[in-house]
């Protein structure tokens, strides 16, 4: 390429927002129009032609010398020395009216100017404010010179005629020009043309159109040479205008630095006739077209080029600096700027300008410190604000009637600063938006200013750094951008100090706003608070990040970025506190207990609502952009605060053992106000902390622990005491009226209104319990079992004064004869079994389930429901009692008949479907189980009554009676009782009397044996053992084996004279009885038998299968016997052989012992009653002989 110019900064990146940054049109564009300042030409100073490099230095100096004592001058005395500011301006004319001045001028000659450098400039101008995006250069046309003057009269606040004289003096004064200042600092790379292989180069600078000409000194011996030569010239108004710089060598080896207009004018006579030998010297050139420069103050290396019209050409094609042989390159600075006639210099004039042209934007009131123009400017103050966003909402109203700011008393007269910003109420901050007026105005200020885009970026930072309602997003545009022209080292030391300055004091800024969080951020306005407060933090971490910012030290040394939030947002809660408890005298200390109480009411409300604020807005910010825990912080702070307080103040009630003594002479009608119950001062307090520490739920149990919340509900055991005092003594109270007035009467649930009420009253009990929400594991002895006590004993006081009404009611009843229970019985029955359910659901009716561990808390319920039963029992105990005679002649009447009919179908069956639609089922089936075992005891009474005088057959009546009862009382539909409720041990064994007595003397005797099979064959105490064969012939025969006897338990120390006896028994069954005995084997305990009996057994006999084998073992001792046991074998397991062996036939070991007494055996039992009975007489005088 023809050129290399020096690297650009890259644009700053404008944020997270696509909208609202329409203020950096100026700083944005770093390639445009605005240049560094150079000099500033007053009105009656002539412009010179032709200016010397060594004058113009000096020049410059002393302007820059005046400019720094002005500047002194106005910080002590700003009315009293503008002459040395602005020593050529009007002196008719104040400061206001002279920035007027100035701005309509810059408008004026800028807006519509004929120059073609100038209109250039503009066009750049307007194309960075399109790029921008600033309101109205985007969306609407270039606003017309009338639309200019109407906004600078708007802005300024002057009347038409002061607009007429600004105009007129502005037309007096001449356009602004542009100047050029050029800087040749090297070359490098030139051709040699010295035999030595060097050169004697210098260079000679000029513009097309132009009569100066400037030519550096001529350096000797180098290919390198380094100038550092400066040079100033105008730019003359020609849209082809172009600067020329040539490098040629002295053959002579001599130069001067400055020509006259004689030597200027010989030297282009000589260039222009210049011999080939002539222009061989010339070693290189350079051609720059000014309207090909994109930056105003541009630096770079350019390659040099033989031909000048060669150069020409190529300029023309937009195809420079190339060359067809390499000639070496030069190193340029070109710099332009401009030069107006002003009244006001610097740039702090600028800022005035903008944080006018801001406030006017914002709709705030131009007054200014610095500028006081005759008339009276009032000082708007505004209402101080509440902390939380209720009361905020509420001087909403009046704070947005208000659109103007506190003005400080401390503003410097240079306008330097803007004016300090009071309270404001809260509105959406701006967004940076100006309108087309606006930004064109500041363009052309900025234009005849002569300020570079470092400088500009600046004065926007340290104006919108001040703002109060600025966009934090805008904002942070506005740092990246200061910070590129920072990295790029634009600024100069006194510059760079006042931009840490600058920073330093928006920092206190922002602290400032997050001590009044609230106040500038208000949670209802959630989007943009949330947008703000994340701007905030990240703006800090931009300039925390940035090592050029970092090293200035901006944030206090001693803390970080979330340190210093952390200390911000903690102050801010500790000044809400401290409002919140000097607000309507909280804090007095002459206030009354009540009202103490009312106050932290209110203030544990005020807690509340802050801390749910700071939970649903505040602390996500803080916690995604910083790491913050803010609800942490808040909460501990005001949790601890709060509960010191009403921890005291609660003890200081409850510990007045006066109120106590009070409180239980009002009888419990009164309203307690320190009962904890809903609608008392004390409850809306409780609540109040419910909720506060679910706000806490989540934070770490460190911060709860802290807090001393997780107890809190120890501070109202007092008041939960009292509520129980009172609730359960009204309760009792209502009981007891309701059961006098109670007439008894059934509804459709079986029950009457004074159960239906006192379910009522537990149900108004569980509600407030529920509402109370107390925790289980919390005083257990003084909460949690007392209130079970007391619902328990509501059911035993309503159990109590029931049961006395139904006892007093039954006495009085005598016209009843057969009617087991009353209406009313059945009805308070009923009433009592439907508050037992209720106290048994007592734990889980009230959420107390957990609270049980040790299952020791629910005994007293138990215990309850028992008493309850109890009582219902002994109710039932008495009516059936007086209903017993009339039973008992029903059972008898029953058993003579040997029918059931009178006692189940005239009696029974009509008292129960009277009972099954009275009671409820578990008082019917507990009323008929009573009936039932009534009705045994008078059926085991009955039988025991004929057993010894009637026979089997009316035994057998009073069975079938006795099973049809069964019948009734246990219907297969359920209706009644289930039959293993009904199988009463009583019942049971009078069934087992009445099987035996129903049967004849021989089934009793063969019944009596098979007990005693059964008994042998469970049995482990066994005096001998038996081994026999038995088995029957097909012939009929029953053959009988008798082996052996062994294991005999003897009774003395010598051995027993052994014989085994075998009988058929019953004997009645058999036509041919069997009596046989074995031989005696004396003097042995295991006596060898071996003997066989033989019977002939009829087919018809009655005990073929039902009879018995009976073996008796007995001991003979001189002239006396002793039975050692007996066996017995049912005949039903001998089996029956065609062709027997003694292999096909297997022993069998029977089990002997001597029998029991008599009682032992049921059918001995019944054999006894059978006085009447001559053979169930011998057989039990037989059977207590072998016994």
């Amino acid at each position: 390429m023809g050129q290399s110019s020096v690297s650009k900064p890259l644009n700053p990146v404008l944020g997270e927002i696509e909208e609202g940054a329409d203020a950096l049109t100026l700083l944005t564009s770093r390639e445009e129009y605005s240049t560094s300042i150079t000099m500033m030409i007053p009105s009656s100073v002539p412009h010179p032609r032709t200016i010397a490099s060594s004058r113009r230095r000096k020049r410059t100096h002393k302007i820059n010398s005046t400019r720094e004592e002005e500047n002194e001058d106005e910080e002590e005395d700003c009315v009293g020395s503008r002459a040395s500011l602005c020593q050529f301006s009007p002196k008719n004319l104040g400061m206001e009216e002279q920035q007027l001045s100035d701005v309509f001028y810059s408008a004026l000659h800028l807006h519509s100017t004929p120059d073609p450098l100038l209109q250039q400039a503009a066009r750049r101008a307007s194309a960075a404010v399109i790029e921008t995006g600033l309101e109205g250069a985007a969306t609407q046309d270039t606003p017309t010179m009338d639309e200019l003057q109407k906004e600078l009269k708007d802005l300024f606040e002057v009347d038409e005629a002061t607009m007429v004289q600004i105009k007129e003096q502005a037309q007096k004064k001449d356009s602004p020009h542009i100047t050029l200042h050029v800087s040749v600092h090297e070359a490098t790379d030139l051709k040699p043309k010295t035999p030595r292989e060097t050169s004697h180069p210098y260079c000679i600078v000029r513009v097309s159109g132009s009569n100066e000409t400037f030519k550096t000194r001529v350096l000797t011996d180098t290919l390198a040479p380094v100038w550092e030569s400066q040079f100033s010239m105008w730019i003359p108004a020609r849209q082809d205008a172009k600067i020329a710089v040539e490098v040629w060598h002295d053959p002579q080896e001599g130069g001067v630095e400055h020509f006259s207009v004689r030597d200027i004018r010989e030297l282009s006579r000589l260039v222009r006739g210049a011999t080939s030998k002539e222009m061989r010297n010339l070693l290189g050139s350079v051609i720059l077209p000014l309207a090909d420069m994109k930056e105003q103050s541009t630096e770079g290396w350019y390659h040099l080029s033989k031909s000048r019209e060669e150069e020409c050409n190529q300029m023309s094609s937009r195809e420079s600096f190339k060359a067809n042989k390499k000639r070496g390159s030069v190193r340029l600075t070109l710099r332009v700027a401009t030069v107006a006639q002003l009244n006001l210099i610097g740039p702090h004039w600028f800022e005035n300008f903008l944080s006018r042209v801001i406030q006017h934007r914002l709709g705030y009131l131009s007054t200014f410190s610095n500028f006081r123009r005759g008339r009276t400017r009032t000082e708007r103050t505004f209402r101080s604000l509440r902390s939380t966003s209720k009361s905020t909402k509420n001087n909403s109203n009046v704070l947005k009637s208000s659109r103007s700011c506190i003005v400080s008393n401390n503003s410097v007269s240079d306008g330097s600063n803007i004016d300090s910003e009071g309270m404001v109420s809260f509105s959406p901050p701006w967004k940076g938006t100006l309108s087309s007026t606006k930004v064109c105005l500041l363009e052309h200020y900025a234009i005849t200013l002569n300020l570079t885009p470092p400088i500009i970026a600046f004065s926007w930072w340290k104006v919108c750094s001040r703002l109060v309602a600025v966009e934090q997003a805008f904002l942070g545009s506005l740092l990246k951008t200061l910070q590129g022209y920072l990295s790029e080292g634009r600024y100069s030391q006194a510059e760079t100090e006042d931009i840490e300055s600058s920073l330093r004091q928006w920092v206190e800024t922002e602290t400032d706003k997050l001590r009044n969080l609230t106040t500038h951020f208000p949670a209802y306005s959630k989007i943009v608070s949330y947008a703000q407060l994340q701007g905030i933090i990240r703006n800090f971490n931009a300039v925390m990040n940035d090592c050029n910012m970092k090293e200035m030290n901006i944030f206090p040394s001693s803390s970080s970025i979330n340190q210093l939030i952390s200390d911000s947002l903690m102050e801010f809660s500790r000044i809400w506190w401290e409002s919140c408890l000097k607000s309507k005298g909280r804090n007095s200390h002459t206030a009354t207990e009540d009202q103490q109480l009312m106050f932290a009411v209110s203030v544990a409300g005020e807690v509340y609502t802050f801390l749910a604020e700071v939970c649903n807005f505040y602390h996500d910010v803080f916690y995604r952009e910083a790491s913050i825990s803010f609800l942490k912080l808040t909460y501990t702070l005001l949790t601890t605060e709060l509960g010191a307080r009403v921890r005291t103040l609660l003890h200081q009630i409850y510990s007045s053992s006066v109120k106590k003594k009070l409180a239980r002479a009002s009888g419990h009608c009164e309203a307690d106000r320190y009962s904890l119950e809903p609608g008392t001062p004390v409850w809306q307090l409780y609540k109040k902390f419910e909720i506060i520490e679910k706000i806490g739920e989540n934070l770490p149990s460190e911060v709860q622990q802290q807090s001393g919340l997780q107890s809190y509900q120890q501070w109202f055991l007092g008041g939960i005491e009292r509520w129980m005092e009172r609730v359960f003594a009204r309760t009792k109270a209502l009981i007891t009226k309701d059961i006098e007035k109670d007439d008894l009467g059934m509804n459709s649930t079986g029950v009457s209104p004074s159960a239906v009420e006192t379910k009522s009253n537990f149900k108004i009990i569980k509600s407030s319990w529920q509402k109370l929400s107390w925790p289980e594991e919390v005083e257990v002895d003084r909460v949690m079992n007392p209130l079970l006590h007391n619902l328990c004993g509501l059911g035993t006081h309503f159990v109590r004064l029931m049961i006395t009404k139904l006892e007093s009611r039954h006495e009085e009843d005598t016209s009843r004869d057969l009617s087991f229970l009353s209406p009313q019985s059945c009805s308070g029955l009923n009433n009592i079994q439907y508050l037992r359910k209720e106290i048994e659901a007592v734990p889980e009716f009230f959420d107390l389930t957990h609270s049980d561990k040790g299952g020791n808390n629910f005994s007293v319920v138990t215990k309850t429901s028992s008493k309850m039963e109890e009582s219902v029992s002994l109710f039932m105990d008495n009516a059936v009692a007086k209903v017993r005679p009339t039973l008992s002649r029903a059972v008898e009447a029953s058993c003579d008949m040997g029918s059931e009919y009178h006692l189940v179908h005239d009696v029974l069956d009509k008292e129960f479907c009277v009972l099954r639609q009275r009671l409820d089922d578990t008082n019917f089936k507990s009323f008929i189980l009573k009936i039932w075992n009534a009705l045994i005891v008078i059926f085991t009474e009955t039988v025991e009554k004929n057993a010894t005088s009637h026979s089997a057959e009316y035994f057998k009546g009073v069975f079938i009676v006795l099973e049809r009862c069964w019948f009734f009382f246990t219907p297969i539909d359920h209706t009644g009782l289930e039959p293993q409720c009904a199988c009463t041990s009583e019942y049971l064994s009078l069934k087992k009397t009445l099987s035996n007595l129903k049967l004849p003397t021989e089934a009793l005797i063969a019944k009596y044996y098979q007990e005693r099979h059964e008994e042998l064959l469970q049995t482990h105490s066994c005096t001998a053992e038996l081994v026999v064969r038995a088995f029957f012939m097909r012939s009929g025969k029953l053959v009988i084996e008798v082996i052996m006897a062994r294991n005999i338990v003897g009774t003395s120390r010598k051995l027993p004279d052994t014989q085994v006896t075998v009988k058929l028994v019953p004997n009645e069954w058999f036509q041919s009885g069997l009596i046989a005995k074995t031989k005696i084997h004396r003097k042995t305990d295991t006596p060898v038998f071996d003997e066989k009996f033989e019977v002939v057994v009829c087919p018809t006999d009655g005990g073929l299968k039902t009879g018995y084998l009976h073996f008796l073992l007995k001991s003979h001792y001189l002239l006396q016997s002793h039975v050692i046991g007996e066996a017995v074998l049912p005949l039903d397991k001998v089996p029956s052989l065609d062709f027997p062996e003694a292999s096909d036939v297997k022993n069998q070991f029977l089990n002997m012992n001597v029998a029991k007494n008599s009682d032992d055996y049921a059918a001995a039992k019944a054999l006894k009653f059978r006085t009447w009975d001559r053979r169930a007489q011998l057989f039990l005088q037989r059977t207590s002989l072998r016994n």
